[in-house]
């Protein structure tokens, strides 16, 4: 999968448009715009703005669904923090994050 590809998936699994991962990343609607027009790639400092508008880590970025990634410090707190909930917690959360 290309880099636009993924980036297309990403923000479709969140419901997001071009105007939200713009406000979330502070990359220009105008040059995400370009990229996609031009199908061109974005460059590894932009792409880093996008992941973090994203959430997520340039690992995880180009990970496969099975390949394991480094977690930053605040993914790793909510593991641990995930794994001292009850079901009945974990299940209010899941319909929360949802």
């Amino acid at each position: 999968m290309n880099t636009l590809d993924r980036i297309k998936e990403l923000l479709d699994e969140r419901g997001w448009t071009m105007y939200k991962l713009s406000k979330a990343s502070g990359v220009s609607q105008s040059t995400l715009s370009n990229m996609f027009n031009r199908n061109n790639d974005p460059s590894i400092s932009t792409l880093e703005e996008i992941c973090h508008g994203l959430g997520i880590t340039l690992s995880q970025f180009f990970a496969n669904d099975d390949e394991l990634v480094s977690l930053d410090k605040e993914q790793k707190e909510m593991l641990e923090k995930w794994a001292t909930l009850s079901s009945e917690q974990k299940s209010a959360l899941l319909k929360l994050l949802k």
